[in-house]
């Protein structure tokens, strides 16, 4: 038998392939957490490719580092508002990352669950 690289899920949220704009910037200074939303230097904008209500992979041209915290402006299509969130990044590749999401308002949750329980394509039996 062929050798073989197994992938073993471990995501417990359904993820909805989706392309949407987040901008984020690392966060390497914890006491910079405390000035974070007067800053706005060093962001970037890049792709979700898929998204839950728990965490989202987002390429990068610039490697991520794991453990790295980062602040994300997640913008939804046709939905005015912007959710703001912090992740960390739980694994990395040279193509991008998985974030797991660590704070948000639960009104930004529950409007980001309304949002992919719409945009899920619906399966058929």
């Amino acid at each position: 038998m062929p050798n073989a690289i197994m992938f073993h899920e471990k995501r417990t949220l359904p993820r909805v392939s989706l392309s949407i704009p987040v901008t984020y910037r690392v966060i390497e200074d914890p006491m910079e957490i405390e000035k974070v939303f007067n800053r706005r230097k060093f962001q970037e904008t890049n792709m979700a490719l898929n998204v839950s209500v728990g965490g989202l992979y987002l390429v990068g041209e610039e490697p991520f580092h794991l453990g790295s915290v980062l602040r994300l402006d997640i913008s939804l299509p046709e939905i005015s508002r912007t959710i703001v969130t912090f992740a960390e990044v739980v694994w990395a590749n040279s193509a991008g990352a998985g974030l797991q999401f660590e704070t948000m308002k639960v009104s930004d949750a529950r409007m980001l669950k309304d949002y992919l329980s719409q945009s899920a394509p619906k399966l058929t039996s």
